[in-house]
C-alpha cells in the first residue's frame, strides 16, 4: 500500500488540492481497482491517478505550465496533456463530466490500457510513478539537441499510447454505464455512486464479457421507458391522496363542499355526488420468480433472448418494489439467486454475472423446476400473490395435479413463455401463455408487459 500524499507528491492540474481527503479517496479508489484487475498498480502514484480521474470529471481542467514541471513528472505531464488535447476527449467527457462513477471507470480502464501499451514498448513508470521509465523516458544524458529530439519522439509515442488507451477505455466505459443503469433498475435515484465506485473492478470485468455485451445490446433495443411499473393499491379513507372522485363518504369530503347551501349539499349527498378526496394505500407485490430453461436445446439465440428478457423483468421488479427470484434449470434446478425488494448494487452485479456465465446443456424437467419455485415462495412466507415466469422451449410432459397443487399452496400464478414451441400441459396450467417465435424486441416487450 502506498503512503498517503504529501506536499511533494503533487499532480499537474491547477486548482486541485492533492491533500484533500475526498480527492485522496478518489486516487485510492483508482489504484485499488487497478490492483484488483492487474495484481499491482504499475508504480502509478496517487497524484497521477487523481489527475486522470479529474481530467474526465471536471468540465475544464487546466494544466500547469510545462516549464514548471520537474523531470520526474514528465511522463505524468505528457499523459495528461495528451489526453486533454486529444479531439476525442470531448466525446468521452460528454458522459463523464460531474459523473463520479463513470469518471472512475474511465480512469481505471485508461490507466490499465496505458500500462499495457507501455509494456508492449518495453516502457513503464519508475519507482516514483510518472517519472523515468524502464527505457529512460525523459531527457537522457546525451547532447542537448539529441536529447530534445529524443524528448519529441517520446511525446509522439505517449500521444499515440494515450489516444489508443482512451478509445479502448471509452468502449468499456460505455458498457459499464449500461451495467450501472441496469443495476439501478434503469431509474434515477436508486443506488449510490460511491457504492458503485467500490466495485469498479467487478463492473469492468463484466463490461469485458462478450455475453454481457450481447445481452445489453438486446436490452438497448427496447424503447426508452418501455418497462413500466404496475402500481397495486387499495382504497382507504386514511390513505395517500391520489385524486378526486364523487361519492357520499363524509370523512373524505373536500372542504369546499361544506360551503355549499344546505339544500344543494343535501341533494348532492343524497345522490352520492359530493366531491371527495380519492385516497389509497399502496400494496406490495409478491416475488417475481423467473425459471429459465438452460437445457441443450436452448443454447444459442434462444438462451441469449431469454437472458435479456430475464434482466428486463428484473428491472420491472425493481420499479415495482418487489423481490426478484431466479433459477436456471435443466433436468435439475440450479441454485436460487434472490435480489431484495430494495436491491443493493452488488446483488444486481452478482445476478448479471451469474446470468452471463450459464451456458445451455442438459435435459429438461419442467415439473420439478416449477415445484421447486413454489417451495421457495412458500418457505418465504409470502402473503401476496407471486408470479412465476417460465421461459422454456421444452415439450416435457407435466405432472398437472402436482404442479397445480403446488401453485395453489404457494399462492402463485404461472406465466409461461414458450420459445419457438408449444406445450398443451403448460397452456392449461398457466394464467397467461405466450409463444415467442421471432425472438425480437416486440416479443420481449410482450413478455415484460404481461
Amino acid at each position: 500500500m502506498k503512503k498517503l500524499l504529501h506536499s511533494k507528491d503533487r499532480g499537474v492540474l491547477r486548482g486541485i488540492d492533492y491533500e484533500d481527503p475526498i480527492i485522496v479517496y478518489r486516487g485510492e479508489r483508482v489504484l485499488s481497482a487497478l490492483r484488483k484487475l492487474r495484481g499491482d498498480e504499475g508504480n502509478i502514484t496517487y497524484s497521477l491517478a487523481i489527475d486522470v480521474f479529474y481530467s474526465y470529471y471536471l468540465p475544464l481542467p487546466v494544466l500547469e505550465v510545462e516549464d514548471n514541471i520537474p523531470k520526474s513528472k514528465r511522463l505524468h505531464y505528457q499523459l495528461i496533456a495528451s489526453m486533454l488535447t486529444d479531439p476525442y476527449v470531448d466525446q468521452v467527457k460528454a458522459h463523464t463530466i460531474a459523473d463520479s462513477a463513470t469518471s472512475m471507470v474511465m480512469a481505471v480502464s485508461y490507466l490499465e490500457k496505458v500500462l499495457e501499451l507501455l509494456e508492449q514498448h518495453g516502457l513503464g513508470f519508475g519507482e516514483e510513478g510518472g517519472g523515468e521509465s524502464q527505457k529512460g523516458i525523459g531527457m537522457s544524458g546525451r547532447g542537448e539537441s539529441e536529447g530534445e529530439e529524443e524528448y519529441e519522439e517520446q511525446k509522439k509515442l505517449i500521444q499515440e499510447i494515450s489516444r489508443e488507451a482512451m478509445r479502448r477505455a471509452a468502449e468499456e466505459a460505455e458498457t459499464a454505464k449500461k451495467i450501472q443503469r441496469l443495476a439501478q433498475g434503469l431509474s434515477a435515484g436508486i443506488g449510490s455512486s460511491l457504492m458503485f465506485e467500490e466495485r469498479v473492478h467487478e463492473v469492468l470485468r463484466l463490461a469485458r464479457n462478450t455475453d454481457v455485451r450481447r445481452i445489453l445490446h438486446l436490452l438497448s433495443g427496447l424503447p426508452k421507458h418501455s418497462i413500466r411499473a404496475r402500481h397495486k393499491v387499495t382504497r382507504h379513507p386514511r390513505g395517500e391522496l391520489r385524486g378526486y372522485e364523487h361519492g357520499g363518504d363524509i370523512e373524505r369530503i373536500v372542504p369546499s363542499e361544506i360551503a355549499l347551501p344546505p339544500e344543494y349539499f343535501n341533494v348532492k349527498f343524497a345522490e352520492n355526488r359530493l366531491l371527495l378526496y380519492e385516497k389509497v394505500l399502496p400494496e406490495n407485490w409478491g416475488p417475481l420468480y423467473i425459471l429459465l430453461d438452460k437445457s441443450g436445446s436452448m443454447d444459442g439465440a434462444k438462451m441469449l433472448w431469454a437472458k435479456a428478457v430475464t434482466l428486463a423483468l428484473y428491472v420491472k421488479a425493481v420499479k415495482e418494489g418487489r423481490p426478484f427470484y431466479m433459477r436456471f434449470f435443466d433436468s435439475v434446478p440450479y441454485p436460487l439467486v434472490k435480489v431484495s425488494r430494495r436491491p443493493r448494487q452488488h446483488e444486481a452485479l452478482k445476478l448479471l454475472e451469474y446470468i452471463a456465465r450459464i451456458k445451455g446443456s442438459g435435459g429438461t424437467d419442467i415439473s420439478r423446476a416449477i415445484m421447486t419455485a413454489c417451495e421457495d415462495i412458500y418457505r418465504g412466507s409470502v402473503r401476496n400473490v407471486s408470479e412465476i415466469v417460465l421461459l422454456t422451449d421444452g415439450e416435457d410432459k407435466i405432472s398437472e395435479p402436482m404442479v397445480r397443487r403446488a401453485l395453489m399452496t404457494s399462492n402463485a400464478k404461472l406465466i409461461t413463455v414458450m420459445i419457438q414451441g408449444d406445450n398443451p400441459d403448460l397452456r392449461r396450467l398457466s394464467s397467461k401463455y405466450l409463444i415467442a417465435v421471432k425472438l425480437d424486441k416486440e416479443e420481449a416487450l410482450n413478455v415484460v408487459e404481461l
